[in-house]
């Protein structure tokens, strides 16, 4: 199987929110500072322990999972899938959600 492109890699994490991919798994975000946070999808959470940056576009979970990264992280997270397929489907699927 060939190798994904660093490139490809790159523009995905440049192009795609993570903040979108979070709000479009029902997260409500508060400005927090120059993050923003809100309940983590991924555990039972009763405050705000998911941290966006949206200015790094990463994000980091302060709860239970202790879970961070990029929009591939996210993606593999949520979806359960490996690092390959993610960038698959946010090839794919995530066009929708790329950052404005």
């Amino acid at each position: 199987m060939a190798r994904i492109p660093v490139e490809v890699v790159e523009r995905l994490k440049a192009e795609v929110s993570v903040q979108r991919l979070a709000e479009a798994r029902d997260v409500a975000f508060k400005k927090h500072g120059n993050d923003i946070i809100g309940r983590c999808p991924f555990h039972e959470d009763k405050t705000p322990s998911l941290v966006v940056t949206p200015a790094k576009n990463l994000w980091h979970c302060l709860g239970a999972c202790q879970a961070g990264g990029t929009v591939i992280d996210w993606v593999m997270k949520s979806e359960g899938v490996s690092f390959r397929h993610a960038v698959e489907l946010l090839q794919n699927d995530y066009q929708p959600l790329v950052a404005e």
